[in-house]
């Protein structure tokens, strides 16, 4: 269940900007907010919201990223981007093992490689999208074999978008932007 009312840091940390910003944001008039009788600003989760959509602002209600992919200097390279920009990350060396934490830590998108040991990509992409309570879960597919039928599938099987390795970390991280702009999860919260 959504909180319906947040403190500044959570707000913050859902903006994914600074409590000192939230404050001016309700000094200034721009963000509705009350105090309690201690003197802690409070804000309605529908006010943050409505807030954010009104300048178009990205909502980072669930900030977890899971990166599925058997090459360690990959695994290093992607945690360390998206922790850099608020990311919560964990990692799976293999499709098994991403089925376990998709279940335990329900991320919103998932960074997924094609060729690995035991399950591939392709089959957790299917995983994700033949269960209802992960339909919002967005899949990064990025993968050294970028054929016209690699990508094909991996769309067939449920990838929302295709990323050739190597890849900049400013491409990937500019398509886990796009992909989670109008998210807006309950289980973050």
């Amino acid at each position: 269940m959504v909180k319906p009312i947040l403190t500044t840091y959570e707000a913050a940390k859902y903006s994914n900007v600074t409590m000192t910003t939230v404050v001016n944001w309700i000094k200034d008039g721009s963000l509705k907010a009350y105090k309690t009788k201690g003197g802690h600003r409070r804000i309605k989760t529908a006010d943050l919201l409505e807030f954010l959509k009104k300048y178009d602002m990205p909502v980072f209600i669930n900030q977890r990223v899971l990166v599925v992919d058997d090459d360690v200097s990959i695994q290093t390279g992607l945690k360390k981007v998206f922790e850099s920009h608020g990311y919560e990350v964990s990692i799976a060396n293999n499709g098994f093992e991403a089925g376990v934490l998709i279940e335990m830590k329900r991320p919103a998108l998932i960074v997924l490689d094609l060729v690995m040991p035991e399950l591939d990509g392709f089959y957790v992409c299917e995983f994700i999208k033949k269960h209802e309570h992960l339909n919002d879960t967005k899949i990064i597919v990025l993968s050294g074999y970028p054929s016209q039928e690699n990508i094909d599938k991996a769309k067939k099987s449920g990838a929302d978008a295709f990323i050739s390795k190597p890849a900049e970390n400013r491409v990937i991280l500019e398509e886990a932007r796009r992909l989670l702009k109008d998210i807006v999860s309950p289980s973050g919260l």
